[in-house]
């Protein structure tokens, strides 16, 4: 018990010792949920009840601490937990484990108790609360006035990576590299919070002498905690923070202390051993370095003892890969669709076919990181080519990689000495699956498959790991070390003779009752053991007479009485003290080859599990190639995109069925720079846009194509502007989210750039539109600066006339035919320009409601035989309603239809008459129309 609470303890005498623990601890971990053990429970009290309560769906009750104290109180059974605290965690709340740390049937009075863990989004180890394929990292920003210094953090793959960059605007920068990384909790330094003044009040409320008046917060139950008042400045991690919103997963306020220089350095020197930073390249980038203590700082925080697997630090710089920012990311639906947020119908749902969970997080990885060296590109393509090329290894690789699972993660959890039995039986496995991976290749010769051989020589030989965790672990052991039956037979001699002896006893017991049944004539002998007495002979009332002698009293029941013999003793200490020896000796053996494989053989294992991610990612694009016809692109640094047959990777995949119409496509800055595309809706303008950026980024992770041929000059980023949606939550409306997003490219786009624009300009009124989108194209023309390749959907066909001005613009549009009067969607692009937008035809395909249809073919008719916009905006203000629309119960002058009808005694009618004044009345009615 530490000071304060030894003087809170002394304060208020009635708490009870445990209710004065939960307090010390709950004190300690103000901001999070503590669970706190209590036998085969975990517990949570007062505020944290009641939360838990609400947001998991379980019982609230009430728990009496004795001496008057009660709290609400809500309970888990410690092996369910895990599901509760992920469903807590995936909420932004966090979690402190608090495990009973002494044996409760060996504590005299009060059960010692600690924080083993605090589970935040950013921290969690446990497999159940992971997704398999992708990464859970953790990651700290900080910003300078033009600079920006990130780190992040996978504790679970040990993968720790840093960067530092100058920009003019660091916060647009900032919010496109933590877009690329997507953690699941991004630290900012907070210098001063609410959460910090909150701890403040509460240790003073704690401190003070109230009267108990009602639960407070915190969970002290005897003060009454007020109520925090608004803030007149704000926090200053605010800012960043809304920054952060919708890209980072959670965002938390972390201690500026830790994100100081001279400690982030310090603790990065501790953490590696050494004596300077210089080998990991980031000694000359503070801000980098102060990102990374923070990460540091919060692990050792959080989870205590598991970064000593951290062994190494990447720095890389953003400037070597494709820059995509959040919009683009976005439209091009990489990872999970717009609409439903799902994996399926994105570009990663074609492209990982991936076979391992560490395969797929690479896949990821390269999805989200295109790179820009042409030479690093040409040597994907070339493996991917001898895979495509070696159908039979193809498949036997598919068959061995279903067999690696995880083994990054599992070689991180034995180094962090947290792996399970099961966790090293699985690790064998997988790295069996590496030597048979080893064998595929050996197999297919290494002069036929070069670029493969490289991948191959990664894969260490493990056989001795592989032999050892066999020889010592049972094919099936259990899931904690504490259950026992771990070690294989013939590991240790003496653990065998000890197993021997103990089943030996066993089998001695096991066979007493029979034995002293038939010896003592008594049929109702039984031969019984609990933990309080042990192992007895139990003997009914009515058989006292027949008990031999050396048996020795033990206990006296209501219909029976319990004996020992010496015999039964003896066999009970050896069964027991064997089990308890065999216990530790099998606890004492895990421990060691756990610890053996981490400190000998953890490097070459991970390097293995590198390896095999790789060989997998490379099938899998090999596998997607082949099996839909794509093709190699060329790749160089020139300004040209030059596609033929290209195809949408995504919609050709969801839309199996229906045959995919190809494109080519065909841009050059200094010839075709710009095209402008034109055509109706739902005609695949905008497929064709999202393809073309699509086969560009493909190529760039060295993917093959969907196309018959291309060559791709590298683009340094890709900007879309695509669709369009309310940002509510910032005030901004449809247009002013279109013209933000136009505003980044105009803004950043280079020589080199690829720009997707749609329908630029449809927010606002047809001429504020028509004039902004024309502005834009001439930018793009005539701006030096920003004079990238360029595709321009629109519907505004004045635009078609800019290319009779401007010699780098080209005009494309979707070709559509029509019949019996029906639109017929050709999904062709082809030359020229269109002449019309078919947009009521579309509405009819909508299920427009067929009067309105027929109305607007009248408007359109009407406006299209005007001259100027002059005359349609006169044609619009004269234009006549029809008859049956103006005919209304409130018309200035009464109609002779509306007259007759009020007068008509509806009541009189018989159902013939009634029927045959309707039919007359609409037969009036057509006349006058």
């Amino acid at each position: 018990m530490n000071v304060l609470f030894e003087d809170y303890a002394k304060a208020h005498p009635t708490h009870s010792p445990v209710r004065t623990q939960y307090l010390e601890i709950k004190h300690q971990n103000p901001d999070a949920i503590l669970f706190f053990r209590m036998g085969d429970f975990y517990e949570m009290f007062d505020d944290d009840a009641e939360i838990v309560a609400r947001e998991l769906e379980i019982a609230l009750t009430r728990r009496d601490f004795g001496r008057g104290e009660k709290s609400p109180m809500a309970g888990i059974p410690h092996h369910a937990a895990d599901g509760y605290i992920a469903r807590l965690v995936s909420k932004g709340y966090r979690v402190a484990i608090c495990e009973q740390t002494s044996d409760p049937a060996l504590s005299k009075g009060l059960v010692d108790r600690e924080v083993v863990r605090v589970v935040t989004p950013g921290t969690i180890i446990d497999p159940a609360m992971l997704a398999a394929k992708r990464n859970n990292f953790l990651a700290a920003v900080i910003t300078g006035r033009e600079a920006v210094g990130i780190a992040y953090l996978d504790i679970t793959t040990g993968e720790f990576a840093v960067t530092q960059f100058s920009t003019p605007e660091p916060e647009l920068a900032l919010q496109q590299e933590i877009g690329r990384v997507s953690p699941a909790e991004v630290l900012v330094e907070a210098h001063y919070s609410r959460l910090g003044n909150r701890k403040k009040r509460w240790l003073a409320t704690v401190m003070s002498e109230k009267p108990v008046t009602k639960l407070g917060s915190n969970g002290n139950a005897n003060a009454e905690i007020p109520e925090l008042e608004e803030e007149e400045e704000e926090d200053d991690f605010a800012p960043l923070a809304r920054l952060l919103a919708g890209i980072a997963g959670h965002v938390t306020p972390y201690d500026a202390r830790y994100f100081t220089e001279d400690d982030a350095r310090h603790r990065l020197l501790t953490q590696f051993d050494i004596a300077s930073l210089e080998g990991f390249g980031c000694a000359q980038l503070p801000l980098a370095i102060r990102a990374a203590g923070a990460v540091l700082a919060y692990v050792q925080d959080t989870q205590k003892g598991l970064l000593q697997h951290l062994t190494s630090l990447e720095t890389y710089f953003t400037n070597n890969f494709m820059t995509l920012d959040p919009y683009t990311r976005r439209n091009l639906e990489l990872f999970e669709t717009g609409r439903s947020g799902s994996v399926k119908g994105s570009l990663l749902w074609v492209l990982d076919r991936t076979r391992s969970p560490m395969g797929g997080r690479l896949m990821r990885r390269w999805i989200g990181q295109p790179l820009l060296d042409v030479g690093i590109l040409r040597q994907r393509q070339e493996t991917i080519a001898e895979l495509i090329n070696s159908p039979i290894l193809q498949a036997r690789l598919a068959e061995t990689l279903k067999k690696a699972g995880d083994v990054e993660r599992l070689i991180n959890r034995v180094r962090q000495r947290i792996a399970t039995p099961r966790d090293l039986v699985a690790l064998a496995s997988g790295l069996r699956a590496a030597t048979e991976v080893h064998a595929c290749f050996a197999e297919e010769g290494e002069a036929n498959v070069p670029s493969l051989a490289r991948h191959m020589q990664q894969l260490s030989n493990n056989e001795d790991i592989i032999t050892l965790i066999e020889h010592a672990i049972v094919d099936e052991p259990p899931i904690s070390i504490s259950e026992g039956g771990i070690i294989r037979q013939g590991f240790s001699s003496e653990l065998d003779q000890l197993k021997n002896a103990s089943q030996n006893g066993r089998q001695w017991i096991s066979d007493l009752e029979q034995r002293e049944r038939k010896r003592t004539g008594i049929s109702t002998l039984k031969v019984g053991y609990n933990k309080a007495s042990g192992y007895f002979i139990e003997v009914t009332n009515s058989n006292l007479n027949r008990v031999p002698t050396e048996y020795i009293r033990r206990q006296t029941l209501t219909n029976s009485e319990r004996y020992i013999t010496p015999d039964l003793k003896e066999y009970e200490t050896l069964v027991l003290n064997a089990q308890e020896r065999i216990n530790k000796m099998e606890n004492e053996f895990f421990v060691q080859l756990r610890s053996d494989i981490a400190t000998h053989a953890s490097e070459r294992i991970l390097q293995t599990a590198h390896a095999l991610a790789e060989i997998d990612v490379y099938l899998s694009l090999a596998e997607v190639a082949s099996r839909n016809n794509y093709c190699r692109p060329q790749l160089n640094d020139e300004d040209t995109t030059h596609i033929v047959a290209g195809r949408h990777p995504v919609v050709e995949q969801a839309q199996s069925d229906i045959p995919f119409v190809p494109n080519d496509t065909n841009l050059a800055n200094h010839e075709a720079q710009i095209v402008i595309i034109t055509g109706p809706n739902m005609a695949g303008k905008s497929t064709y846009l999202r393809q073309v950026a699509l086969i560009t980024l493909m190529a760039q992770i060295g993917s093959y194509v969907p196309a018959e041929a291309a060559t791709i000059g590298i683009v340094d980023r890709i900007f879309t502007r695509i669709g369009a949606q309310d940002d509510l939550a910032t005030g901004q409306s449809t247009f002013m989210v279109e013209m933000v997003e136009t505003a980044n490219i105009l803004h950043h786009a280079t020589p080199r750039s690829l720009i997707i624009l749609d329908e630029i300009g449809r927010g606002t009124s047809t001429y504020d539109g028509l004039a902004i989108a024309r502005a834009v194209v001439e930018y793009l023309h005539n701006n030096k600066r920003s004079g990238a390749r360029t595709l321009f959907a629109t519907h505004y066909h004045e635009l078609v006339e800019v290319a009779k001005l401007l010699p780098r613009i080209r005009c494309m549009n979707v070709a559509v035919t029509e019949d019996a009067g029906k639109v017929v969607f050709l999904r062709k692009i082809i030359p020229g320009g269109a002449d019309r937008s078919y947009g009521v035809h579309v509405a009819q395909l909508a299920g427009i409601p067929r009067p309105v249809i027929h109305r607007a073919q009248e408007i359109l008719e009407e406006l299209e035989s005007k001259g100027d916009a002059r005359m349609r905006r006169k044609a619009m203000r004269d234009m006549t309603m029809p008859a049956a629309w103006q005919m209304t119960l409130f018309a200035a002058e009464p109609h002779p239809l509306i007259e007759e009808l009020k007068t008509l005694a509806i009541d009189e009618l018989t159902p013939i008459e009634a029927i045959s004044k309707l039919y007359e009345l609409q037969q009036k009615a057509r006349r006058d129309s």
